[in-house]
């Protein structure tokens, strides 16, 4: 139970909590129009597509991932945009790109490398537990096709408009607008939609602590371009990997033995930047919160209890079990 001094302190936190929960009802709102619009512009360009008597079914993989690519991407930046302007927010403020030095953006994109390859090993966690169930989860895309314009498409769709797009709309638009309340609090709630809202079971714990990794990198440089890096290296380093693989270049075990060398140097190099880091710079570990008193427990749990952030976890849960048990996706 909350304890007051006096009334002006009550009414103080009963506006703040509505401004708090309209913010957040806000941002659960435009997470499920996120949503709403891939599944509706995806139907209709499969409509499109049978109308000229092309089965879908039969679709490249390499055909599909970039309708899903190019579409997903359009849909974060052109409704992200026009969310901001409708609700009048500053884009310098959400979209901040200030100056880091050379030094810092190698090191920070060097440790937010070696924690996103780290978290590939919680989504291998994941897809051997689903094995154990006679689940295959369906996560990522695949390259069917290894001709020179399908491996362009590729790099377009995995590894360089989702670093742009997605970190627009989770670490800009999502974690921008909450960060004016806590630090804290805008890096879970963006973790928790960037990860919900890649859909799959595998991808949810991976994309979590890549999440985590990446909107600390911004909090502390006020910076996206770190952000940015990061997630197309590690898109890129994934994508490399599937085409060596759709070219038979290498061996499964091959790619596998280079992925571990590079993750153990990257941590290695992690490791020493982090060091240095902490004795140069050591309040860049530290959150702030906004000075005004009210507990982060209570910002956490006005947050959580917002109906559309609620529809929207429901929805993406339900259509990450969909995913797991379909034998169409």
């Amino acid at each position: 139970m909350t304890y007051y001094r006096n009334e002006q302190e009550f009414f103080f936190f009963q506006n703040y909590k509505s401004d708090l929960r309209r913010t957040s009802n806000s941002l659960g709102r435009l997470l499920l129009i996120f949503f709403g619009a891939e599944m509706v512009f995806a139907l209709i360009i499969y409509i499109i597509l049978d109308l000229f008597g092309i089965d879908i079914r039969h679709l490249s993989g390499t055909m599909d991932m970039l309708f899903n690519g190019l579409l997903s991407s359009l849909i974060f930046f052109v409704i992200g945009a026009v969310y901001c302007l409708i609700r009048g927010k500053s884009f310098a403020r959400l979209f901040p790109f200030e100056r880091v030095g050379g030094r810092m953006v190698v090191m920070l994109s060097i440790i937010g490398l070696a924690v996103s390859l780290a978290s590939n090993y919680a989504s291998d966690l994941m897809t051997e537990v689903f094995s154990l169930f006679g689940l295959q989860n369906k996560g990522g895309e695949i390259l069917s096709d290894g001709s020179l314009p399908a491996v362009v498409l590729y790099y377009l769709t995995v590894a360089i408009l989702p670093a742009f797009a997605e970190e627009f709309a989770f670490r800009g638009v999502i974690m921008g607008s909450l960060r004016p309340y806590s630090e804290g609090l805008a890096l879970l709630v963006s973790s928790a939609a960037f990860s919900l809202m890649h859909g799959n079971f595998v991808q949810i714990p991976f994309t979590f602590c890549c999440g985590l990794a990446f909107g600390f990198i911004v909090l502390k440089t006020n910076s996206l371009l770190p952000s940015i890096i990061i997630h197309f290296l590690n898109n890129a380093l994934a994508v490399t990997a599937e085409i060596l693989n759709a070219y038979s270049v290498v061996s499964d075990d091959v790619i596998y033995l280079g992925y571990a060398v590079i993750f153990l140097i990257t941590a290695v190099l992690a490791l020493i930047f982090l060091r240095r880091i902490i004795r140069e710079k050591p309040a860049m570990l530290a959150f702030t919160d906004s000075d005004n008193g009210i507990p982060f427990r209570e910002k956490l749990k006005t947050t959580a209890s917002s109906p559309t952030l609620i529809a929207f976890e429901a929805i993406m849960l339900l259509y990450a079990a969909y995913v797991l048990v379909s034998p169409y996706v």
